[in-house]
């Protein structure tokens, strides 16, 4: 150190300040957390940097330390306990190096910190967040022998004493959805039966949940990684069975959504203080109530204006009762409105822009499509022939034209064209069963085919079960009016499919001659449906077409200041969900408007990556027995020869059995399902889901690189069977099975059955001195940790009878000699000079063969309860690509390489190395290299 000291002076401290420079540590094993307290003991200020969530490294997994046998943890908790609290040590987990410029004495190291989600200075390590939180995973620091919550803390004594969450990334489901909604979240939830609380997950992202588990498009099951298995999730099948439940359950429900903590009350515990802002809302919409609410919880007044003597929008006159029951919309939109809306109804609003002169400080504007597209051929002014729109606005009413017996013709080939003439085929049916007359006759006629046609297959299917006749390739020409001067037929025109247009789809091209007559009474043209503007003046912009209302695409604001809108009357018709989600965005913009902030700072939230698998990643799950194999759960439909006769819902519901089979379909992609249950269970409010990767620029004189190592897969030498066979397992599995602080509490056990094991098998050099697998060198400590291992384990049972099969023993260290006669004599540890061959299972036991030979040549079989191999090791994950962005040269094997007579220093001034990331060594010599670094 004396040769950098004067280039790491701060020529403005002097002395008795405090910390002379800066020293940027790398890794925070017991080699760092040494060098760290040196420097800081020094005067330095030295920053600890670990990737892992907190510091101690591998020496923490530990049980004992060689060659004392002294517990790990009594001899590194101090260590832990000074670097979390001495003032010259600054302690950065979760963090990486990604670059360091300059020269020694004045670095630049920017560092990559990724969001725990837990803010640490506030978090007291309780562990409430764990314990309802519904994900589980593989253990690691347990070597994956237990399994630990997506929130966790990597070890009791940890330090920093805070839990993290780990994450993968925004699941396809919830990326895909528009309200962002958290699906994993309340999948997971489902999974453990956790209904009341999937209710609750599903409520914080979307106002509907009854709407969206009938009617959504489903966006996030085409994006369901469980697809690339079999097939997707049932996502909205699942969301329609919580909220069934939670409707029939309501006391479980208000238990789930009490009030977490003293000083919250109301709705998800949020009461807001009136701000005293007035908003106005126009149209009771999806779009429109999903902006009523969040600007409600954020404590501004809302009042709803709807034109319609009900409220819910498209979703209540547009959505027939069939496919959406009203009480369950009703419902719905009375939790809205209880938070204190002022929801008025018949009232119309002539100009949206006047509202702002009428004291309000905001206007929202949710009109919605409720005009039709106008069919351009003659005859459309005869008083049968209906718009779609206009036909479902009056059914949904309770005014029913009269079908009974009538031959009625649908036009178009989406969701509304199914929607109407199913409904039409129900109420003329319902006419008949009621006067006894004959059902009507209802077909769909469609200028395009089946392939062509943007309603869901789903849809199709249904209506054609109904008993609705499909005529594909068919062009209206003319309604035909009788003497009478009402409706008696539809001319029609034959199509043929030309070039694809602009949506993609084959252009229909009318054929010459090929004119027909279709008999109808009653003809509905569900061929769109657009906006009524006349409540929008001139001064409001509109998109290109003149249709709609042009917005910001990041805010939702109009080009008039403070009036904003979203939903059917911008986008043109599309889903509920679509309205739901700009809704949100729209009013996060509207409460920055309304605090004097720029709305688009808040427009649009920032994301993340999302969690996409790989196909090796599934193939990973699979062999991890992490898919639960089983078909996407089927729900049972009402048959057409009942449904047909009423306005019945058709798609009945899941079973809490199925509703579970089908949850634990899910691949939790996301890890993290980020369901909010530790949200809600967090007594100091220091989870934040919301935190975001950020780079950190530090000013260091000096690095020191001690990333310590890895253990070599156990798997490395496939003859000996791990991962197939599950009593073989590595030295750093036994060492967790050894120790107290361990999945097993110390009590030494077997993988596949927890019976304890007799005799005990270890097998050196797995993956050391090994050029099939280019690890050619000796990692110098397998000799000696094994025989620790087969100390500790006597010590634990008694019964124990340990064998250790090695080629040579390099026990080249101080009193190495007398460790090994000791183990011997006083423990009775067998050593077998030997090469062993294979490792395979005796049948129906769990026992374990070992095919070796012998030094005189013998070839020998030997049986075991459980094999430990001793592994090797190598340079940690990640760091050739450090190195090679720190410009550090690294030997052949992937280790630092030091300058010849300086030892600690690596081939670039300035960045120094200690510990195994130099060459494979033990605690001790670790500890020296790092004082000396």
């Amino acid at each position: 150190m004396a040769e950098i000291e004067p280039n790491l002076l701060n020529e403005e401290a002097e002395v008795g300040e405090g910390p002379v420079g800066a020293v940027l540590v790398v890794g925070a094993g017991i080699g760092g957390i040494q060098a760290s307290l040196d420097l800081a003991e020094a005067g330095f200020k030295a920053y600890l940097l670990d990737r892992r969530p907190a510091i101690g490294g591998v020496m923490a997994q530990l049980d004992k330390t060689f060659p004392t046998n002294d517990c790990a943890m009594c001899i590194l908790s101090p260590k832990l306990v000074e670097c979390g609290r001495h003032f010259n040590v600054e302690v950065m987990t979760y963090a990486e190096l990604e670059s360091v410029e300059g020269e020694p004495g004045n670095f630049t190291a920017r560092v990559r910190q990724k969001p725990r989600y837990v803010i640490v200075d506030e978090c007291t390590g309780c562990g409430d967040c764990a314990a309802v939180c519904p994900i589980t995973c593989s253990d690691q620091f347990n070597a994956g022998l237990s399994e630990r919550q997506a929130v966790y803390r990597l070890y009791p004594q940890a330090i920093p004493n805070a839990y993290v969450i780990e994450k993968r990334g925004v699941a396809p489901c919830r990326d895909a959805c528009p309200t962002g909604q958290r699906a994993q979240g309340y999948i997971a939830l489902i999974r453990e039966g956790r209904f009341a609380d999937a209710y609750r997950a599903i409520k914080e992202d979307n106002p509907f949940p009854a709407v969206c588990g009938r009617v959504c498009n489903h966006v996030c099951e085409d994006a369901c990684s469980r697809g690339k298995v079999d097939e997707p999730v049932s996502i909205m099948a699942l969301k329609r069975f919580v909220t069934d439940w939670a409707f029939d359950h309501p006391e479980e429900v208000a238990e789930a959504f009490r009030p977490n903590h003293a000083e919250e009350t109301g709705f998800f515990g949020k009461n807001p203080v009136s701000t005293g802002k007035r908003v106005a809302v126009v149209g009771s919409g999806p779009a429109g109530l999903t902006v009523a609410q969040d600007l409600k919880l954020k404590g501004h007044d809302v009042t709803v204006l709807e034109a319609l003597p009900v409220a819910g929008g498209m979703m209540r006159v547009g959505i027939p009762a069939y496919r959406l029951p009203y009480d369950l919309l009703q419902r719905e939109i009375d939790e809205i409105i209880n938070l204190g809306i002022d929801l008025r109804l018949n009232t119309r609003v002539d100009d949206v822009v006047a509202l702002k002169d009428n004291g309000y400080d905001a206007v929202f504007v949710g009109i919605g499509a409720h005009a039709d597209t106008p069919l351009r051929t003659p005859g459309t002014n005869l008083p049968q022939v209906l718009s779609a729109v206009e036909f479902l606005r009056d059914t949904s009413l309770g005014r029913y034209p009269d079908l009974m017996g009538k031959k009625v013709i649908v036009l178009g080939g989406g969701d509304v064209a199914m929607d109407a003439v199913c409904t039409a085929l129900r109420i003329g049916t319902m006419q008949a069963d009621e006067n006894g007359g004959d059902p009507p006759e209802v077909r769909i006629a469609y200028r395009r085919t089946e392939a062509e046609m943007p309603a869901r297959e789903d849809e199709v299917r249904q209506a054609k079960e109904d008993g609705v006749v499909l005529d594909w390739l068919v062009s209206p020409v003319e309604v035909v009016a009788s003497e009478e001067g009402n409706v008696c037929g539809l001319s029609c025109i034959r199509m043929e499919l030309g070039e694809p247009d602009e949506s993609g789809r084959r252009r229909p091209i009318p054929i010459e001659g090929s004119e027909f007559l279709m008999d109808a009474d009653v003809v509905i043209s569900a061929i769109g449906a657009r906006p009524d503007l006349e409540c929008i003046p001139e001064s409001i912009e509109r998109t290109s077409n003149g249709r709609q209302i042009a917005v910001d695409e990041n805010t939702m604001e109009t080009s008039v200041e403070g009036i904003f809108a979203a939903g059917d009357a911008v986008t043109g018709m599309a889903f509920v969900v679509d309205a739901i989600g700009a809704g949100h965005k729209a009013a996060r913009a509207m409460d920055a408007y309304l605090w004097g902030q720029d709305p688009s700072r808040f427009g649009k939230p920032e994301g993340s990556k999302v969690a996409e698998l790989t196909e090796e990643d599934i193939a990973r799950k699979r062999a991890a027995g992490q898919i639960v194999e089983g078909p996407r759960t089927c729900t049972l439909e009402v048959s057409p020869d009942e449904r047909v006769h009423s306005l019945c819902e058709v798609c009945g519901p899941m079973t809490e059995e199925q509703a579970i089979a089908e949850a634990k379909r899910c691949l939790q992609c996301g890890l993290c399902s980020e369901c909010l249950q530790c949200v809600y269970a967090c007594q100091k409010h220091c989870i934040d889901h919301d935190q975001r990767e950020e780079i950190v620029e530090l000013n260091v004189g000096a690095v020191v690189l001690v990333p310590g190592s890895e253990t070599m897969p156990g798997d490395i030498r496939p003859e000996f069977g791990y991962g197939r066979l599950s009593n073989v397992v590595t030295s750093i599995e036994f060492e967790r099975m050894l120790s107290a602080s361990g999945p097993w509490g110390g009590e030494v056990r077997r993988p596949s059955d927890g019976e304890h094991p007799r005799k005990v098998a270890f097998i050196q050099c797995v993956g050391s001195r090994d050029i099939s697998c280019d690890h050619g060198y000796c990692s110098s400590v397998c000799c000696m940790y094994a025989t620790k291992e087969a100390i500790i384990a006597k010590e634990h049972d008694s019964n124990i009878e340990p064998a250790i099969f090695y080629m040579d023993i390099r026990s080249f260290g101080k009193a190495f000699e007398g460790y090994i006669e000791r183990a011997e004599e006083e423990y009775g540890v067998r050593y077998v000079r030997s090469m062993v061959s294979a490792v395979t299972e005796a049948p129906g036991t769990g026992n374990l063969r070992l095919s070796y030979a012998t030094s005189e040549g013998k070839n020998v079989e030997e049986e075991f309860d459980l094999v430990v191999l001793s592994v090797g090791l190598m340079p940690p994950e990640g760091t050739r690509e450090l190195a090679e962005r720190l410009g550090v040269e690294l030997n052949e094997y992937g280790f630092a390489e030091s300058l010849p007579f300086r030892p600690g220093q690596t081939t670039r001034p300035g960045i120094f190395v200690a510990g195994p990331f130099s060459e494979p060594k033990d605690i001790p010599e670790t500890v020296v290299e790092a004082s000396c670094a």
